[in-house]
């Protein structure tokens, strides 16, 4: 065979067999970081969830839509930062869920301002972690300019010169002419 034609098909047979590689190195997921090429089509079939631990703690703050508290369920409205646009989590409580500024899920009314650090499970359900109520007064208000509340003498105050040169000055003398008298030769 001619050296010619052996390069070209040995440089064609090492890329498509390191772009194969590449390829099933992309289809290994985090959780799974050593996967054999059966794994991999069960992969594309099932999806893989995360396991949860401690530190996979999210976070939301929003108005309260809706209120079960037979179900223990909280639907709350929040801004998605990444997207820029409001949407809606159901949340959970259950026996590990601590509360702040509040006693119970049962002080909680529609359309009042909750922090919820909450879990994803593996089943897709919100658990919440911790809520807590954010009080009216707890908002951050605006500064009041402190006023002086000492009386001012309007007489101590110095007196400033007329804004209009061409004007008479409080001395009575135009304010482009001298106070001393012009001496003649």
């Amino acid at each position: 065979m001619d050296l010619k034609k052996i390069i070209p098909i040995f440089v064609f047979t090492v890329l498509t067999t390191l772009i194969a590689f590449a390829a099933e190195e992309s289809k290994v997921s985090v959780g799974n970081p050593v996967a054999s090429p059966a794994d991999s089509a069960a992969s594309v079939s099932a999806p893989q969830v995360p396991l949860q631990n401690e530190n996979d703690t999210q976070w939301a703050w929003g108005e309260v839509v809706s209120l079960d508290t037979a179900a223990k369920t909280i639907t709350l409205k929040y801004l998605d930062y990444e997207t820029d646009q409001e949407k809606n989590i159901v949340l959970s409580a259950d026996e590990k869920t601590t509360f702040e500024n509040i006693k119970s899920l049962d002080d909680i009314k529609v359309k009042d301002t909750l922090s919820i650090d909450y879990m994803v499970g593996p089943d897709g359900k919100n658990t919440a972690r911790n809520i807590g109520l954010e009080s009216p007064d707890s908002s951050v208000a605006v500064p009041q300019a402190v006023e002086d509340t000492k009386p001012v003498d309007i007489q101590a105050a110095p007196k400033q010169p007329a804004a209009n040169p061409g004007a008479v000055a409080e001395t009575g003398v135009a304010a482009n002419q001298t106070s001393e008298p012009a001496v003649q030769k």
